[in-house]
């Protein structure tokens, strides 16, 4: 049985069809419901998944509250920093509705990427242009809920308390 073709969309849409289809053997499918976590924060996360159906909270708890970061939907991504920085995720991934989701492990990514090297590049185009923006999202999103980095947090307590930091 023949792997499916994922769809030309989203990180894909750099990749042909013989290329999506070559990528396609290389992960599995998957069908969430409503509710379901797909990745949890501050947990360990080795695999990129892709949206191929339904909606996708993404969320993370800052200052003691959950802050809503994002939903995505068909052609987006969920995972993709574990390809590039593994460790603790960072937000928490919950099935809005019944969903649908094509993965890789980073292991077989990489094996990919080795062996297919020029289908390997459009799919990392594709994963840069997500995180691109992603990144612009999160800044307005920083911006819009007064969200202060960790590494400044100390340094802005003391100057409301009126402590001199020269």
């Amino acid at each position: 049985m023949s792997s499916p073709i994922l769809p030309r969309t989203g990180i894909l849409s750099f990749m042909d069809d013989e290329s999506r289809e070559q990528l396609a053997s290389y992960g599995s499918m998957i069908t969430t419901a409503p509710g379901d976590v797909i990745i949890k924060e501050g947990e360990p996360n080795v695999n990129l998944y892709i949206v191929l159906g339904g909606k996708f909270n993404i969320t993370t708890h800052s200052t003691g509250r959950e802050v809503h970061l994002d939903v995505v939907g068909v052609g987006d991504c969920l995972g993709e920093v574990a390809v590039f920085q593994p460790g603790l995720t960072s937000a928490t991934v919950t099935s809005v509705d019944v969903g649908r989701l094509w993965y890789i492990d980073v292991e077989h990514l990489q094996q990919f990427l080795l062996e297919s090297p020029h289908s390997g590049c459009a799919a990392v185009l594709g994963i840069n242009t997500i995180l691109s923006r992603r990144l612009k999202r999160a800044n307005t999103v920083i911006r819009s809920n007064q969200i202060l980095p960790s590494f400044l947090s100390v340094r802005s307590k003391k100057r409301a308390e009126g402590v001199n930091l020269s």
